[in-house]
């Protein structure tokens, strides 16, 4: 392999793995943003789809419409997404996480993947990418 080659895989991976880093970062940051500010509560599942909605264009979301008490003891009733149809089926509790603020807009499901998973995969891919981008130019591959 020419060296002008070894230098575009290494520039290619570069870019690729910069800009995953940064957008995990930046998404790690808001999590833990939320979750060291957020009030939590337990909230009851009143109904939940079992068809996608099309809410997200890369990943098919199962709304769930849920009702929860926030610290003042106000009920707010606010639709989640879930990945899977039917995995918290009608009258199930679930975690809830909240800005004290603006309840019902800011709920989220308080499961650790839920919250984790998206700027985890992130920082990962950035990460291995960069880690390969110098394999890549230290070794000649």
């Amino acid at each position: 392999m020419t060296p002008p080659d070894i230098q575009s895989r290494f520039w290619t991976t570069v870019v690729i793995a910069v800009p995953c880093l940064a957008f995990g970062g930046f998404e790690f940051m808001t999590t833990l943003r939320f979750v060291l500010y957020a009030e939590a509560s337990h909230g009851v599942v009143v109904s939940a789809s079992q068809r996608g909605d099309g809410q997200y264009t890369m990943f098919k979301g199962y709304p769930e419409v849920i009702t929860f008490s926030d610290s003042d003891g106000n009920e707010h009733t606010t639709t989640l997404y879930y990945g899977q149809p039917g995995h918290h089926p009608p009258g199930s509790s679930v975690k809830i996480l909240y800005n004290r603020y603006d309840p019902a807009r800011t709920a989220r499901y308080g499961f650790a993947a839920q919250l984790w998973l998206i700027p985890g995969a992130f920082l990962f891919i950035g990460a291995f990418g960069l880690t390969g981008a110098f394999v890549i130019r230290n070794r000649g591959y």
